[in-house]
């Protein structure tokens, strides 16, 4: 799976800046070797890499024989799996996976927090000093390099308090974050995060929250008929679904079952 939460857009953006952003869509996506650097070929030409999007998720295949290929600052000689945010290493180059994040505005504070529902979401460590380690936003946690940080990590440019992120009625948001913090592969200063998203601090430093999908929207409430009683919703263009007509139908089996049986009984005999 992709794992990534609601996304309009993934793209791969290439670090030399000559090439432009490569949507990825539907497919698979062949990259190779260009005058100007690495970019995507043709399928006859030679290729280095091939990511494929598909109904499976987001996958990398490295060419056989390629070797040096990183994800994340890991070694991989054949498939990966990948996610929004993830940084690729190949051929001296580097490819950052990009996702729109649209919609991704900071959610009010509101009064009050549901205990139970931020126990469920969790911050998980992908690479760095914190691999596997698993954080839940019982409380706001302060994420940086002060002895007293909720998590606590190291490196030259990060912050004594590098960034914030607490649950609010289940819901993660991040504040007040350096300037280096990316949220799939963007760099923001506040966010609301959903689960899948992948937040680097630095370039080693590598999170996904892990939690429930958002909540779906609640249905509008049923409309009332003149007594204030709950009437049957009736669905555009005036017309009831075929399943709230099965009542009727079942009264006129029993009265047409009830018909043939007094004809059977007292019919001519």
């Amino acid at each position: 799976m992709l794992d990534c939460g609601p996304m309009s857009e993934l793209r791969l953006r290439f670090s030399d800046g000559d090439q432009p952003d490569l949507v990825v869509g539907a497919g698979v996506h062949a990259l190779g070797r260009l005058p100007t650097g690495l970019g995507p070929v043709d399928a006859e030409q030679p290729w280095l890499l091939r990511v494929s999007n598909d109904r499976r998720g987001l996958w990398l295949t490295v060419a056989e024989g390629l070797r040096g290929v990183h994800v994340n600052g890991r070694p991989v000689q054949h498939v990966a799996m990948l996610r929004a945010g993830d940084s690729i290493h190949v051929d001296g180059g580097e490819l950052l996976l990009v996702a729109a994040n649209d919609g991704r505005a900071v959610a009010p504070v509101i009064a009050g927090r549901d205990p139970v529902g931020n126990l469920r979401l969790v911050l998980r460590g992908l690479g760095g000093s914190h691999h596997g380690r698993s954080l839940n936003l019982e409380k706001p946690r302060r994420i940086g390099s002060a002895a007293d940080a909720d998590l606590r990590i190291d490196g030259p440019g990060i912050a004594p308090q590098h960034a914030v992120l607490e649950a609010v009625n289940g819901q993660a948001v991040l504040r007040d974050a350096a300037a280096d913090v990316q949220v799939n592969g963007q760099r923001v200063r506040h966010a609301l995060l959903q689960a899948g998203d992948q937040v680097a601090f630095d370039v080693q430093h590598r999170f996904v929250l892990e939690g429930p999908p958002p909540a779906a929207a609640v249905p509008p409430p049923r409309a009332r008929d003149g007594n204030g009683d709950a009437a049957d919703e009736v669905p555009a263009g005036g017309r009831r679904h075929w399943t709230l007509r099965i009542p009727w139908l079942l009264l006129a089996a029993i009265l047409l079952s009830a018909a043939l049986s007094v004809l059977l009984l007292f019919g001519e005999r």
